[in-house]
C-alpha cells in the first residue's frame, strides 16, 4: 500500500502543476499616449552661453517641440532680466507645420550700458515650466549668459616675465605670464591673415592671478592697443571703441583683483586696481624690433563699496583704515610674431 501511494503521488503531481500554470495568461500593456494637443515644447539646453563680437547687437534663440504636425505658436515669458537689460523681438515662438524647430526670436540688449567682458543673464520659460508631453525632451526653462568680447589667442605671442613692484619683483626675475592678442580686432577683410599694418590689441588677463599674487581670477586685465610698429600703446577704453563706432563701455577703474585686505576692525575689503598709464620703455622706444618692453602704472587700494572709499593697503592690521591708494609699476616684454607673407 505504501508503495502504491508513493506512485500515485508521483502521478498526481504533474496534473496539479498543470492546473496551477493555467492561472497565468499572456497580456499586452499598451504604452501611454500623449494628449492629442500636446506640443512638447522644449529648449535643447537649460544653460546656453553666447559670446558676441564687439559690434554685434543681438543673438537668436529657438525652441523645439516633440509633436510637429501642425502649425502652432508657443508663448514665452522672461523669468530673469536684471534692469530690463534684454528685449525680445516677439512674445511667442512660431512653428510652421511639419517643422520641429521654431522660427528664431531675436534678443537685443541695451547698447548704452553694455560693458565689454561683463556677463549678462536672461531667463526664459515656456509652458509655465511644466512639460505637457510624455516624451518631451529638453527643458522648459533656459538660462542664457551673454558676454561681448574679442577672441583671444595665447599662442599668437610668446610668454613674458612680468616684473612688478607690488609683487616685489620689479628688479628681480619676475613671474612668467601668458600674453594674448585679439585675433578679431580690426580685422582686414581683404587680408584675413595677420596683418600688422593695422593696430593690434594685446593683453595680460587676470593680472594678479597670472603673476601668482591672487588665487582667484579677477577683472584686472591689462589690455592695450599698439600701432603697426607695436609702439604708442594706449589702454583699451570706451572712447577708443566709440571712435571706431562701437558702443561698448570698457572698465579701467575699480577692477577686481581677486585679492582682499583685512583691517584690525575685522572688516575685509576687496583690493581693486585703477589703470593709470602705459608706455614703451626707453630702451625699445626707438628700436625697430618685434620685441617691445611695456611699462604699466596702476593704483591699488582696498575698496569699501558701501562708503565709496579707497583705503591704503598695509601689511599690518591697521586700527583705522587710512583713506588713499598706492601707485605701483609693472613691466614686461612682448614678443610679437612676424606678419604672414600671404
Amino acid at each position: 500500500m505504501k508503495l502504491n501511494k508513493f506512485f500515485f503521488g508521483l502521478l498526481m503531481t504533474p496534473a496539479v502543476m498543470m492546473v496551477g500554470c493555467s492561472d497565468y495568461e499572456d497580456t499586452e500593456v499598451a504604452s501611454p499616449e500623449a494628449d492629442a494637443d500636446a506640443i512638447g515644447a522644449y529648449f535643447e539646453s537649460s544653460s546656453v552661453s553666447e559670446q558676441l563680437s564687439p559690434g554685434q547687437t543681438s543673438f537668436n534663440v529657438v525652441l523645439n517641440r516633440a509633436s510637429f504636425s501642425e502649425a502652432v505658436n508657443v508663448p514665452v515669458k522672461i523669468t530673469a532680466n536684471d534692469d530690463n537689460f534684454f528685449s525680445l523681438s516677439a512674445e511667442q515662438f512660431v512653428f510652421d507645420a511639419e517643422k520641429q524647430v521654431s522660427s528664431p526670436i531675436t534678443v537685443t540688449f541695451n547698447q548704452s550700458t553694455v560693458e565689454l567682458q561683463k556677463t549678462y543673464s536672461l531667463g526664459l520659460q515656456v509652458a509655465d515650466g511644466v512639460k505637457d508631453h510624455l516624451y518631451g525632451a529638453g527643458y522648459t526653462d533656459a538660462q542664457y549668459s551673454m558676454v561681448v568680447d574679442y577672441e583671444w589667442k595665447s599662442d599668437s605671442l610668446a610668454s613674458t616675465m612680468v616684473k612688478d613692484e607690488y609683487a616685489g619683483t620689479f628688479d628681480k626675475e619676475g613671474a612668467l605670464a601668458a600674453v594674448e592678442i585679439a585675433k578679431d580686432f580690426e580685422v582686414d577683410e581683404e587680408k584675413p591673415s595677420p596683418d600688422y599694418t593695422k593696430n593690434s590689441l594685446v593683453r595680460i588677463s587676470s593680472f594678479f592671478a597670472t603673476i601668482g599674487k591672487s588665487k582667484a581670477a579677477g577683472e584686472d586685465h591689462i589690455q592695450f592697443v599698439v600701432d603697426k610698429d607695436h609702439k604708442n600703446p594706449q589702454f583699451l577704453t570706451t572712447d577708443y571703441l566709440a571712435n571706431n563706432e562701437i558702443s561698448l563701455k570698457v572698465n579701467t577703474t575699480k577692477l577686481a583683483t581677486g585679492m582682499t585686505q583685512k583691517f584690525a576692525e575685522e572688516k575685509e575689503y576687496p583690493i581693486c586696481m585703477d589703470l593709470v598709464g602705459i608706455n614703451v620703455e626707453a630702451a625699445t622706444a626707438e628700436a625697430k624690433t618685434d620685441n617691445v618692453t611695456y611699462q604699466v602704472t596702476y593704483e591699488l587700494y582696498a575698496f569699501d563699496e558701501k562708503a565709496d572709499k579707497k583705503y591704503l593697503l598695509s601689511t599690518e592690521d591697521d586700527t583705522v583704515p587710512v583713506e588713499g591708494n598706492t601707485q605701483y609699476k609693472a613691466k614686461f616684454e612682448v614678443k610679437f610674431v612676424k606678419a604672414s607673407a600671404e
